[in-house]
């Protein structure tokens, strides 16, 4: 029977109220008696009342009156009993190894009597529950749910309330939310929503806190890897390691690389090991002191082919370990030919931070040897690995004598310089003819004019071979034009080189025939940075070592560029480009069922889209299965996304274009995986911080906290005679009745006829 309820919600606690009362009383009363003077009683009377009134109208403002229809719901108000049927319930963790859905229909057994008893009062409704609800009759021992989905099971309660009210979740569960889209809805805010709806939610914990009391478990949780990597450069891999029931024990970690020699571009390769060198670390052992734990162990490799490769962090299986799919975590990197390795080698000072920050560059990487002179301890000793075929593209030799190298080393680095590395020396007191190179093997291949009878030793300074005044560097005819000498537009480079803060000193040199390239001079002329080729290799010199001037100067932009432009020529990649047509994909891994998105396009030899570009995108799945996509326009191509990632594998995307017709280039190939993961049985851990932050989330507008299984009985006979679902009320409809025009409409009606009576009496 629908009946009528007039709700009152002041602006404050009634206290305040009663004193606002009050004050407004005595205002009227004495404002009054003020400005009622020379008024007849008639006047005097009407104008109180209106002033009355219009307090009263003030104090329904302030207590907000609402005017309810309102039926009792207790017969038609549910109460859920909601049983986790998930896979991660067939853990036997339970007392005496029952599993844990087994340790929830004994919890049930032993309040049956409570949950008739509540019954009598409301409806009870039984749910299993694990990618979604259903409703069910009794509770079996069946766990075949691949998916715990929390909020998916709010989902459905929200939308059931709007039908038939619901009191009360009793939620019996682990705890861990493990979904993938679309069934994974985060609970918190549904938790939430729930409270606002007035559900309280009473999470009971099933199963133990932690697994160590089952069989030892050791998996790889996250590998962490940059997605494009370069050749020759060093990769840092972070690998998060867990453990369960595994303490005291000795764990190895270790990374693989996809073999994909002799394959085409859509088959899978054979993962190996990485061979381990001074330079990587591609094999980790530690020990873990506690039976779980975690622990994140750094890893790096340094590849040596370009292409699109699968690598993978695994752990070696422990004795007696039953799980072991998740020993092992894969990852897709794209190992691009720009990248480049640069050997380094200098004495303490400033100029060295110049030639370290091209570390900064995705595609650079510097390896450092600091050279102390012989005074000092007999010197610094060169590893002879240094000089490897095909391990460094460029060589910079910074004020050290050719002394601090062997003659055999020498000879290797003139063979490296044959292969095609390129070649830099800087300025300083021991570089040139007074490092002694004039009587090395590197003295063909020096651009410079060398003298043997200038050589000095590591502890003579002698300053006849430099120059000790300002330098403002200026490009030549021949070096505006050079790739190397290009830090502004070509109409502005001159006048950029020339803003540069100038040199305090440099060391003498001089192109030492017509053939080398002289890039920049001094205003006086003297020789600053020359460039030659020879046979394959490319060598470049510095007069200087204060570039570091510049980036302190407000100029690291061209600090930068200088730098960059000049390893990039000494290498021979000025003019690597990427190919026309290109797709990336984010996330490059997945677990099963998630989304991932397709950003691809095309572009010209200048580097612009391509407007009138069209694709043709499609994805095989790891089944054979070939599906095509259509994507929207984006201002650098199109973009879509895949969903149907179900089966773990690789799926191999391929891009072609069409313009007018005509082929854009080569199509572009790509992959994604999806990860080999059983979600519920990988980590099944009881997750009980979660399901206390779900109970205060929704306990902030209803009753809410976690119940243990052992108070379940007790809780729910208190919670009968308690009986919540009496006091939840379904509002049918209700009107306000202090807000809205009808109040406005009365105040002005009322200080309309105040103003009469005033002006009436001749108070206006």
């Amino acid at each position: 029977m629908t009946t009528l309820r007039l709700n009152l919600e002041p602006l404050w606690i009634w206290s305040i109220v009663a004193l606002v009362a009050i004050v407004i009383v005595a205002g009227i009363w004495g404002g009054y008696r003020l400005s009622s003077q020379g008024l007849s009683s008639k006047r005097r009377r009407l104008l109180m009342g209106v002033r009355f009134l219009t307090g009263l109208l003030l104090l329904v403002s302030i207590v907000r009156p609402q005017l309810q229809w309102i039926s009792p719901n207790g017969k038609t108000s549910q109460i859920w009993i909601a049983g986790d049927a998930s896979r991660s319930m067939s853990v036997p963790d339970g007392p005496g190894g029952i599993s844990r859905r087994e340790s929830l229909l004994n919890t049930l057994k032993n309040v049956e009597g409570a949950i008739e008893g509540l019954n009598k009062e409301v409806e009870v409704t039984r749910f299993d529950f694990a990618e979604s609800p259903h409703e069910v009759d009794t509770f079996s021992g069946e766990t075949p749910g691949a998916q715990t989905a929390l909020g998916s099971l709010f989902q459905g309660a929200a939308r059931r309330h709007a039908q038939e009210p619901i009191t009360a979740i009793f939620l019996l569960t682990d705890g861990a939310q493990r979904a993938v889209p679309p069934h994974d809805a985060d609970p918190r805010d549904l938790a939430s929503e729930l409270g606002e709806l007035g559900v309280s939610l009473y999470p009971i914990p099933i199963g133990q806190a932690s697994t160590s009391s089952a069989a030892a478990d050791v998996a790889v949780a996250e590998i962490q890897v940059d997605p494009v990597v370069f050749v020759k450069k060093r990769v840092p891999v972070r690998v998060h390691v867990r453990w369960d029931g595994a303490g005291s024990q000795r764990l190895r970690v270790k990374l693989l690389m996809e073999d994909r020699s002799g394959l085409r571009a859509k088959q899978s390769g054979e993962m190996k090991p990485l061979p381990a060198n001074s330079y990587s670390q591609t094999v980790v052992e530690f020990d873990t002191r506690y039976a779980s734990g975690t622990k994140v162990v750094e890893l790096s490799f340094t590849p040596e082919l370009a292409g699109e490769f699968k690598i993978a962090a695994a752990i070696e299986p422990l004795t007696g370990e039953v799980q072991t799919r998740n020993n092992v975590r894969e990852t897709l990197i794209t190992v691009r030919k720009g990248g480049l390795r640069i050997a380094y080698f200098d004495t303490f000072r400033t100029e060295i931070k110049s030639v370290r920050q091209l570390n900064s560059s995705e595609k650079l990487q510097v390896d450092f040897q600091m050279i102390r002179p012989k005074r000092f301890a007999g010197g610094t000793s060169i590893d002879n690995s240094w000089f490897e075929p095909g391990r460094y593209d460029v060589y910079i030799i910074g004020d050290v004598s050719a002394d601090h190298f062997t003659p055999d080393q020498l000879k290797l680095l003139a063979q490296r310089l044959g292969d095609g590395a390129g070649l830099m020396m800087l300025g300083g007191y021991h570089t040139y003819s007074a490092g002694g190179y004039a009587e090395s093997p590197l003295r063909q291949l020096l651009p410079v004019e060398l003298h043997p009878e200038q050589k000095q030793s590591d502890d003579v300074f002698d300053t006849d071979l430099q120059i000790k005044a300002e330098l403002h560097l200026k490009p030549t005819t021949a070096g505006n034009r050079h790739y190397v000498m290009r830090i502004d537009t070509p109409a502005m480079n001159n006048e950029a080189w020339l803003n540069l803060p100038p040199l305090t000193g440099a060391t003498r040199i001089r192109a030492k025939s017509d053939f080398v390239e002289v890039l920049a001079t001094s205003e006086q002329g003297d020789h600053l940075i020359l460039a030659a080729e020879t046979g394959r290799s490319r060598v470049m010199c510095l007069a200087f070592d204060e570039t570091y001037f510049w980036a302190r100067a407000g100029f690291a932009q061209a600090h930068r560029r200088f730098w960059s432009q000049a390893v990039l020529w000494l290498a021979h990649k000025e003019l690597d480009t990427d190919q026309p047509v290109w797709v990336n994909i984010v996330p490059k891994t997945i677990d099963p069922g998630g989304r991932i998105t397709l950003e691809y396009g095309a572009r010209d030899e200048k580097g612009q889209p391509v407007s009138n570009a069209k694709f043709q995108v499609s994805i095989i799945s790891p089944d054979g299965k070939e599906s095509l996509l259509t994507g929207t326009p984006t201002e650098t191509g199109q973009i879509t996304s895949f969903v149907k990632t179900h089966l773990p594998g690789d799926y191999f995307v391929r891009v072609a274009a069409t313009a007018e017709g005509k082929s854009i280039g080569f199509a572009a190939l790509s992959r994604f995986l999806v990860h080999d993961r059983d979600l519920e049985m990988d980590h099944p851990i009881v997750d009980r911080e979660l399901l206390e932050e779900l109970a205060q989330l929704a306990g902030m507008s209803s009753d809410s906290r976690i119940v243990t299984p052992e108070e379940l009985k007790k809780f729910l006979n208190g919670y009968v005679k308690r009986k919540p679902w009496e006091n939840s009320l379904e509002i049918s409809a209700s009107i306000n009745l202090w807000d809205g025009w009808p109040i406005l409409m009365i105040f002005a009606t009322l200080m309309t006829i105040e103003w009469v009576i005033r002006k009436q009496g001749g108070l206006v």
